[in-house]
């Protein structure tokens, strides 16, 4: 979940940190937009944010994780 920066411009939590509210806590649930990324999850109808995130608390950003993506990978072709 969150391998990936949150897409939401209100958001944009980094990479390995939680999704956090206009008033900057910690969210009770991550953003949609952000656990659409995440293939197992794109029906899930909700994702609680975990307990040891503690939120509702002032978000705070954590460290990136050694293997987060700062560009992307490959390329698509359509058509």
């Amino acid at each position: 979940m969150e391998s990936r920066d949150c897409p939401m411009s209100t958001c944009a939590a980094p990479a390995g940190s939680p999704c956090r509210t206009g008033k900057g806590k910690v969210a009770l649930q991550y953003h949609t937009a952000r656990f659409r990324l995440v293939p197992q999850l794109a029906k899930a109808l909700n994702v609680p944010t975990p307990a040891v995130r503690k939120p509702g608390s002032v978000w705070t950003e954590l460290p990136r994780p050694k293997g987060a993506r700062t560009e992307p990978v490959g390329h698509v072709r359509l058509g």
